[in-house]
């Protein structure tokens, strides 16, 4: 039995970009900390491996939250991400909106308390642009929080990425991204 959270879809797609839905595009190397398989983790993010999320400082105040690369590998095809309002006040481990698979829904669980300043209406027109660049183009919500992710206990970041996403992907019975 896995974890909550994103769960492994069944099919096949080719998304543009030249890739298909079990392997993941390329990111730059150099901006890479881990690679858990198949799975690339830049180091300028922290994440948390039961939400399969990131979490990025933004401008003063705020911070960027979005999937996992490894999320995304699971999740395989995003049909909808419904976002909550604008000016939604979120505790942390509550939703900030929900992602549309193929067979569920899945909250998108934020560990970071904070308000929503922003939501990504590209995501929200164009569900597969979390395939394409989950770590850039792909982000969800911008939250303005009190606290950064670096204070947040439950993140990872640096060589603890490694270690706590095998564990996740292990749980989960995951095999790998193609490469």
């Amino acid at each position: 039995m896995g974890r909550p959270g994103f769960k492994p879809g069944k099919g096949r797609q080719t998304f543009l970009g030249g890739f298909d839905s079990l392997s993941l595009p390329p990111i730059d190397p150099e901006n890479v900390v881990a690679r858990v398989r198949g799975c690339d983790f830049p180091e300028d993010r922290y994440y948390h491996a039961e939400f399969n999320v990131w979490l990025k400082g933004g401008e003063p105040g705020t911070v960027v939250l979005g999937a996992t690369a490894y999320g995304v590998a699971l999740a395989v095809e995003f049909l909808a991400f419904l976002p909550k309002a604008d000016g939604t006040v979120v505790e942390a481990d509550r939703a900030v909106g929900l992602l549309e698979l193929a067979k569920t829904v899945v909250s998108v669980r934020t560990p970071l308390a904070g308000t929503i300043v922003a939501s990504n209406s590209a995501v929200v027109k164009r569900p597969d642009t979390l395939n394409e660049d989950p770590y850039g183009e792909g982000w969800l919500v911008k939250l303005r929080a009190a606290d950064g992710p670096e204070n947040v206990v439950g993140l990872v970041h640096g060589a603890a990425i490694a270690a706590a996403f095998e564990e996740a992907m292990r749980l989960d019975n995951f095999e790998g991204a193609r490469p």
